[in-house]
């Protein structure tokens, strides 16, 4: 049986939950904990182009992003905790959770981590928070 969008948002929040100094927040907003060492992870939710194409029968790929915010401004310390988050190695490492568990708790078929983007410094504004876009690819059960 094909995996809810809720499960698998809730599955890849599972994989994300024990990096360290990572909260799993659901919303973005101007009260999210990155003072400190903590930073925030928002699961976001994926965008369908077509129901037919993405979510069709047998196995479907969905792409999901996760925003990733270090600190309020551009800086070395919320830079580095970002680097952390983007390298290839290390226990605070997307890839390597990724790569660890790969069908997030047996909710997909294989999921892997794509691609990361710096939001740069024209995104920063939009957010009020430096941080980075991370996109998963996953296939899983159609219907």
């Amino acid at each position: 049986m094909a995996a809810t969008l809720d499960e698998v948002l809730d599955a890849i929040e599972a994989v994300l939950q024990p990096l360290p100094n990572l909260r799993i927040r659901d919303v973005i907003g101007p009260d999210l904990p990155v003072t400190g060492q903590a930073s925030a992870a928002v699961v976001m939710t994926p965008d369908i182009g077509s129901y037919r194409a993405t979510m069709g029968r047998g196995i479907y790929e969905l792409d999901v992003d996760v925003l990733v915010v270090t600190s309020t401004t551009v800086d070395r310390v919320g830079q580095r905790k970002l680097l952390r988050y983007a390298s290839q190695t290390g226990p605070a490492s997307f890839r390597a959770a990724f790569e660890a568990d790969n069908t997030l708790g047996g909710t997909v078929h294989e999921s892997w981590l794509a691609s990361f983007t710096n939001l740069g410094l024209e995104k920063v504004g939009a957010f009020d928070y430096f941080g980075g876009m991370f996109r998963i690819h996953l296939a899983t059960s159609g219907v």
